[in-house]
């Protein structure tokens, strides 16, 4: 551990304290939960981001939202404005946030709406719509004036919180023994096998509890890049290009590039980065294509970069997959 980190553990005691106090007066009916009439699934995690809760969120719209009227409230990270606010066509992910406009568009059958306030929020959105029968919350397990019906908690194959700390010295909102108040646990960003003996040393490293079910998934990516032209992912990277990414871990996209001996310049930003003019002017300027993430591609779409191309993921489970959504079915 780095010596400037050892002189925060003082800060990290006083951390663990705030945040136990906090989850003990809400424990206590000190401060109420709200409980709202209709299923709530919560993802989230126990880190500071970059464990997959957008991508797992897109996966279960994609396997739900034929047979439910579903609805998406997310805070709205990054975002210019602040309380309610329904995502429409006409809404820029400045004013609601990249990733439910990433959402929105992706799926014009649900119902996406941000409030930091996620009571408010839900009671706004059934009030506006009432034949939603279903919520799923984005990054919602530390949110406790809300009282979810079922949670969600991901952690990564490669940073798992059995292996981190809590802020400031580490990574971790809260202590890893909160995550057991979750009803399934998914390791996500698995390599695509994983020995079973390995699952063994997660599923004991993670302490998950007798109660509660775990799940292994990967990303798989789209085999087909989009810009102003559709082509494959194949012939994309037989020439150079430049990887520009905004989002908390893209070790995995850049491993994934990597292993298909892609030859690219990655231009790195912090997770829901907002480019400047100059930026933006930059890759208008590009003479060589930019492939990027279709977070970061909601925050650029209104730039009109020609060279810019955006590459999709998928979340897949490695086994069990029936098994998941069975015990997310049942909720709904």
């Amino acid at each position: 551990m780095a010596v400037w980190k050892k002189a925060l553990f003082p800060f990290q005691i006083v951390f663990a304290g705030a945040v136990f106090l906090r989850k003990s007066l809400y424990k206590k009916g000190v401060f109420s939960r709200y409980t709202a009439p209709v299923p709530v699934i919560a993802i989230g995690n126990i880190s500071t981001g970059g464990t997959g809760k957008t991508p797992m969120v897109d996966y279960l719209l994609t396997k739900f939202s034929k047979n439910h009227q579903l609805g998406i409230l997310s805070r709205g990270y990054g975002r210019r404005s602040k309380g309610y606010l329904a995502v429409t066509p006409n809404t820029t992910a400045d004013m609601v946030g990249d990733e439910p406009k990433m959402l929105a568009q992706k799926h014009p059958n649900i119902v996406v709406s941000v409030c930091e306030h996620r009571p408010n929020g839900l009671i706004q959105m059934l009030e506006d719509h009432p034949k939603i029968d279903a919520f799923f919350l984005d990054d919602a397990l530390q949110h406790l004036r809300l009282k979810p019906s079922f949670k969600i908690v991901l952690t990564t194959f490669q940073d798992p919180w059995f292996s981190d700390t809590l802020l400031p010295v580490g990574n971790l909102r809260e202590p890893a023994s909160s995550a057991q108040q979750a009803d399934v646990v998914v390791v996500t960003k698995c390599p695509a096998t994983l020995a079973e003996e390995t699952k063994k040393v997660y599923a004991d490293k993670l302490d998950v509890l007798p109660s509660q079910q775990l799940f292994f998934t990967t990303l798989d990516y789209d085999t087909k890049v989009h810009g102003t032209s559709e082509m494959t992912l194949k012939e994309f990277i037989k020439k150079p290009f430049v990887l520009l990414t905004g989002i908390a871990n893209p070790s995995t996209l850049c491993a994934f590039l990597d292993e298909k001996k892609a030859t690219y310049t990655h231009q790195s930003f912090a997770d829901h980065h907002v480019f400047t003019k100059s930026e933006i002017a930059r890759l208008q300027k590009s003479n060589i294509p930019i492939l990027t993430t279709e977070k970061d591609a909601v925050r650029l779409a209104s730039q009109k970069i020609p060279q810019l191309f955006t590459l999709g993921i998928r979340v897949r489970f490695l086994e069990d997959e029936e098994k998941f959504l069975s015990a997310v079915a049942n909720i709904l």
